[in-house]
């Protein structure tokens, strides 16, 4: 079975079945961003993520 390595991070490492769980969680938030009732202009789209990342790293630390 390959592993793929994360990029951008400390070379965690990830097998197919993960990332693919991971990928199918992408495109529901990206199609939750560019599919909504309310088009979001770009400054929105980040300020989304950057609360998906606060709760990513506030539930991270709470480990």
């Amino acid at each position: 079975m390959s592993v793929d390595k994360l990029p951008g991070t400390s070379g965690s490492e990830i097998s197919p079945y993960r990332m693919a769980q991971l990928v199918k969680v992408s495109s529901k938030i990206t199609d939750l961003m560019v599919s909504n009732i309310w088009q979001l202009s770009y400054d929105e789209l980040n300020i989304v993520l950057d609360l998906v990342r606060m709760a990513a790293e506030r539930g991270h630390e709470g480990r």
